[in-house]
């Protein structure tokens, strides 16, 4: 019995590991699909209150022009 109980375990931390992955792909090909008025928005919400106004600007300079690099 207590076989199965590790089979079933290594089986259920597997299918979240995937799962979070999985989820991760989507949130990047959404990110990936906003305009970069979007993009600064989603990264202002998600980090704005973290961080210092004039750090937020660099941060999401840095990200959008990393993506344009990335993307040609």
């Amino acid at each position: 019995m207590s076989r199965f109980l590790k089979t079933l375990l290594i089986l259920a931390i597997a299918i979240g590991i995937g799962l979070g992955v999985s989820k991760l792909f989507e949130q990047k090909q959404r990110f990936m699909a906003m305009n970069e008025e979007e993009q600064r928005a989603f990264l202002a919400d998600k980090i704005g209150d973290k961080v210092p106004e004039e750090k937020l600007a660099e941060i999401q300079d840095a990200v959008i022009n990393g993506l344009r690099n990335r993307k040609s």
